[in-house]
């Protein structure tokens, strides 16, 4: 051991070499101090970022699940004027209804240059003389594309679409492009509308007269 230190000197340079390398040393720790605060800042800009990001659409959640008393309200004004435009879907059977709900959730989402990964038509459920049809969807996009989408969803009215059950979580994977635009994330959601399950009654007994006119003309 005393061997080895023999070698090392006895004390720090003075004058000149002293002082630069106290300012060396001090350029040094002051750049490291500078990294670790940089770096900090950055993190915490980024995490504020996703919490406002996540605030906005937990915002537009909100409204769209508030729009519900309202849809119902509307739909029973439209009941009286049968020029009016219904906030339901208006299919009278639960097939097709559930085929236009699809087709306007992908019309919805390409329009935002978004195209979905998968869709999962959902068991329909009941409130009263209203039938509630939905569809599940999984996407990859950034967060300025999904806020438009979800506009784009609220801003239906015929019929009028509810967005409920959002999951996000950080995509494993983006392209340089896909970075530039944003992060990207991977999304699934419920988009529903409802249907007057009287439709079915509706149908059928339109059917039932058309083929009595038709049974009576032959």
């Amino acid at each position: 051991m005393s061997a080895n230190l023999s070698h090392l000197p006895a004390h720090l340079p003075e004058g000149r070499a002293g002082r630069m390398l106290a300012l060396a040393i001090t350029f040094l720790l002051v750049l490291i101090a500078w990294f670790l605060v940089s770096g900090l800042l950055g993190f915490h800009a980024r995490e504020q970022a996703g919490i406002a990001d996540q605030k906005e659409i937990l915002a537009h959640t909100q409204a769209l699940v508030d729009n519900i008393p309202a849809l119902k309200e509307r739909y029973e004004q439209a009941a009286h004027n049968a020029n009016g435009d219904s906030p339901l879907l208006v299919e009278s059977s639960r097939e097709t209804a559930l085929a236009r709900l699809q087709e306007i959730v992908h019309d919805a989402a390409r329009g935002v240059q978004v195209e979905p990964t998968s869709m999962e038509p959902l068991p329909i459920g009941h409130s009263g003389l209203f039938e509630q049809l939905g569809v599940r969807i999984s996407l990859t996009t950034s967060w300025g594309a999904l806020v438009r989408l979800l506009d784009t969803l609220s801003a239906s009215t015929t019929p009028h679409l509810l967005v409920d059950d959002i999951q996000i979580q950080a995509a494993g994977t983006s392209s340089a492009e896909e970075a530039t635009q944003g992060r990207t994330i991977d999304v699934s959601l419920t988009i529903l509308a409802l249907r007057d399950s009287r439709s079915d009654a509706k149908g059928a007994s339109s059917r039932s007269n058309a083929d009595a006119t038709t049974g009576q003309q032959q």
